[in-house]
């Protein structure tokens, strides 16, 4: 067993990553939302959603973030002809938020194992 010093620091370290990439996640995807999501839904749907809310957001912008990533992604999800057009400055939020939300998901699921497996809580 790791003193109990040690694995509390690393459990917290574990945490507050975990909390800043989701905090930078939806402060991105508050960006997107207001400047780049209209026009990719133009794109893809040929329409504008009207009011965008930020769990719509966070269900679209993931989806088209692993489809600007990997040419799969975007076969899987049907888009792989209609994003071709956009630039690596348009996409870069999107990568951003889909890369920030696994290493999220990742941190806290490793937080979680560390809390049950290494922790010394009595």
């Amino acid at each position: 067993m790791m003193e109990t010093e040690t694995s509390e620091l690393i459990f917290l370290i574990l945490i507050f990553l975990a909390t800043i990439a989701i905090f930078l996640m939806i402060a991105l995807m508050f960006y997107i939302g207001r400047t780049r999501i209209k026009e990719i839904d133009k794109v893809v749907y040929g329409f504008e959603f009207p009011n965008d809310s930020i769990f719509a957001l966070g269900l679209r912008v993931p989806n088209y973030g692993g489809a600007f990533l990997w040419k799969w992604s975007a076969k899987r999800s049907g888009l792989e002809g209609k994003i071709e057009h956009f630039d690596k400055r348009f996409r870069w939020p999107f990568i951003a938020v889909f890369l920030l939300m696994i290493f999220g998901v990742f941190m806290m699921i490793l937080a979680g194992v560390f809390e049950k497996y290494y922790m010394d809580i009595h």
